[in-house]
């Protein structure tokens, strides 16, 4: 038996570190419900999950402006429909205004579409949307990469209508904004629908390399500290050992 050197002890003592190393590394992933908390952990994974997470951070945002999107689309088409309801209005008034029983009236029902047409211009005015007037054209970045695509909610010019013709015309150029929209919100309905898919699958993606796998690591951490113990009491042993050449010497 060497005396100078207690090889078993300092065997133990290197044990024991370690074991409670890892011992401490998996009361660190167990308490925080991750498996890479640190570069040291695994830094190319830690460079991939930082990449995914600013992936879904970036769609995350795209599908919030495809929903504002939608909701300015459903502004427009509410005003469109107001304003649509009343041009039928006119056309009806223009059309008694036209018959030569109704001469007596004429007057009466022209200022009534007059009043009417100051009123689709003020509806036209009044929709808007975080301040923006709701029948434009309005460029979207609907994906994490900022690309774009123009949602077109246009609405033509609808002048005081004098004649049914003209009311007939101003028809036609509200109900060609109403089908603008229509499918400009069926393709936000989808791009949405893509983007909360994609947010899903990034956000696994990053889990699988991020989070820890908690039974996993409970079997680790347990055998860990059953191993530190181990070696903790192995220590004693080999100093104990040593301290027994005294017991010669006596």
């Amino acid at each position: 038996m060497r005396i100078n050197t207690n090889v078993g002890a300092l065997t133990a003592s290197r044990n024991a570190f370690v074991n409670n190393m890892a011992t401490e590394s998996s009361m660190r992933k167990l308490s925080s419900g991750l498996r890479i908390s640190r570069a040291a952990d695994d830094a190319a994974g830690l460079a991939i999950a930082n990449k995914l997470r600013a992936q879904h951070r970036g769609l995350s945002a795209a599908a919030t402006n495809a929903e504002q999107g939608n909701a300015m689309l459903q502004i427009a088409e509410g005003a469109a429909q107001t304003i649509e309801r009343i041009i039928e209005r006119q056309k009806e008034l223009l059309v008694q205004a036209a018959s030569g029983q109704n001469a007596s009236v004429s007057s009466t029902l022209t200022t009534e579409v007059s009043t009417l047409s100051d009123e689709i211009t003020r509806i036209r005015g009044a929709a808007t949307f975080q301040g923006t007037n709701v029948f434009a054209s309005v460029s979207l970045a609907v994906d994490d990469t900022g690309a774009t695509f123009s949602v077109n909610a246009s609405l033509g010019a609808t002048a005081n209508p004098t004649t049914v013709a003209n009311a007939d015309t101003n028809l036609t150029t509200v109900n060609t904004t109403l089908a603008a929209i229509g499918a400009g919100q069926n393709r936000l309905d989808y791009t949405v629908q893509n983007l909360k898919s994609a947010i899903v699958n990034v956000k696994a993606a990053e889990s699988t390399i991020r989070d820890v796998d908690m039974a996993e690591e409970m079997a680790n951490f347990t055998k860990n500290n059953i191993l530190t113990q181990a070696a903790q009491a192995m220590l004693s042993q080999a100093n104990q050992g040593a301290q027994s050449v005294l017991s010669i010497l006596r």
